[in-house]
């Protein structure tokens, strides 16, 4: 058993009578199954709070959930379980990265992680998503909650993608970038994913060789990577201006080929949520 932490003053006049694991490196608001090798402490707790079920002790990281009264560095008791409510503050791991966010299944059958901090978008669950849920929130010693009224507004502003351009952030470049590579038939087809970069001022203008180096950073093993050069000497005719503006007609390949080119623009827009 590891070291033992005191925390019987954030439970009161209750009895602290059973050790259950305690993760100080956090939640990202991952999670206990997700720390890796890194052997837990351990810390008494209230047997009448964990009534006998799997649970973890973690503490929370980031503002994400601050509406609903988690904050950073507040104490939380995890229940290991794939069974919950709609509505209630689930921990999942989305294509790799752990998060606490509230569950919702909206009226047309769509599940969502919803964040209670209006500055974060609710993220909607596609079949070509990587999700699991390990888990749901048990017990939080706020005593965190949200309405079905909030927890609606928050997706009704994250559908609301036209009233205001996100913030692009490395996190969404990388993963819109590893979306698009799926659909890469030729390098040169980079040249769409890259446009609708520089569009959105993530990337200057012709710097074709950032681009490329995020590419290979990114997905290193990709059997099409882009070459600077190429996608310069691809960049004429419509190619070379925002992609809004691009059509088959005005564009130097037309039919499947121009296609190719398009599909991977639209992909990199609609998963970076312009579209």
């Amino acid at each position: 058993m590891g070291q033992q932490i005191d925390y019987q003053d954030v439970f009161s006049t209750l009895v602290c009578d059973t050790p259950v694991p305690y993760y100080d490196m956090g939640i990202s608001c991952g999670l206990p199954n997700e720390m890796g090798d890194v052997p837990p402490e351990m810390m008494l707790v209230p047997g009448i709070l964990t009534m006998g079920l799997n649970v973890s002790m973690v503490k929370a990281r980031g503002d994400s959930m601050i509406g609903v009264g988690i904050h950073d560095g507040d104490l939380l008791m995890v229940e290991t379980t794939s069974h919950f409510n709609n509505g209630e503050v689930v921990a999942a791991v989305l294509d790799g990265e752990e998060m606490l966010k509230t569950y919702y299944m909206d009226e047309q059958g769509r599940h969502w992680l919803v964040p209670a901090n209006e500055h974060y978008k609710a993220t909607l669950l596609k079949e070509e998503m990587n999700v699991r849920f390990l888990g749901r929130l048990m017990w939080h010693f706020n005593k965190p909650h949200d309405t079905m009224r909030n927890i609606r507004a928050t997706i009704a502003r994250s559908e609301e993608k036209k009233r205001e351009i996100p913030i692009l952030t490395r996190n969404d470049v990388v993963y819109a970038l590893k979306r698009v590579a799926t659909i890469i038939k030729t390098g040169r087809q980079w040249l769409a994913p890259c446009r609708v970069l520089i569009d959105h001022s993530y990337i200057a203008t012709n710097r074709y060789d950032l681009f490329c180096e995020l590419v290979r950073e990114t997905l290193p093993d990709h059997k099409h990577l882009p070459q600077a050069a190429e996608l310069q000497r691809m960049a004429v005719d419509c190619f070379s201006k925002p992609f809004e503006k691009w059509t088959d007609e005005k564009a130097p390949v037309h039919g499947k080929r121009y296609q190719g080119y398009y599909e991977a623009g639209k992909v990199m827009l609609e998963e970076l949520g312009f579209l």
